[in-house]
């Protein structure tokens, strides 16, 4: 069994392009209000963890499949899962 591919903002995108990715994976029908509010994963206070969240998350409903991960070349699939502490992605 292959490991679990996960859709992860490309590294430098930029705050203004990361929020605008959430929020067009949020208008796409992905539950945001808990992520939006999750305090665990809000540290460090940046839009990443909220942003990284929901690209994953519109990516497994879609399937997994490859294209649900672009977000205009901004966004790329991992097999590295980018949990920490307490914030957990898988």
């Amino acid at each position: 069994m292959g490991k679990t591919k996960l859709c992860v903002p490309e590294d430098g995108v930029g705050e203004a392009t990361l929020q605008k990715n959430l929020d067009w994976a949020c208008d796409q029908g992905i539950s945001c209000g808990r992520i939006q509010s999750d305090v665990v994963c809000a540290e460090p206070a940046t839009v990443r963890s909220p942003t990284t969240i929901a690209v994953s998350h519109y990516h497994r409903r879609k399937g997994g499949i490859e294209n649900a991960c672009d977000f205009r070349s901004t966004a790329q699939t991992t097999t590295k899962d980018p949990s920490y502490g307490k914030c957990k992605y898988v």
